[in-house]
């Protein structure tokens, strides 16, 4: 899966909001790069690179996740900084 660039993701993570099911989050943010499963709950995690100014050698992405409970997003944001809907 090609990373995306952190602009376009930042940009588009806006139109993220919670109670979104899973094919609405997917056709603002494309395909997760992977996706965890545990009973009623589903996270799927997106990393994209970060604009050029922003990246050290280092750290050169950024992770993003969309957590969903029975369905509907629950929380989104940075993985290090998940905040709920």
């Amino acid at each position: 899966m090609p990373q995306r660039r952190v602009e376009a993701i930042a940009s588009t993570l806006e139109g993220v909001q919670a109670g979104m099911n899973p094919d609405q989050v997917q056709a603002i943010l494309g395909e997760p790069e992977a996706v965890a499963h545990a009973p009623g709950t589903q996270c799927s995690y997106y990393t994209v690179l970060k604009d050029f100014w922003s990246r050290t050698p280092w750290t050169m992405t950024n992770r993003y996740v969309v957590c969903y409970d029975d369905g509907k997003v629950k929380s989104f944001g940075r993985a290090d900084t998940v905040t709920s809907g």
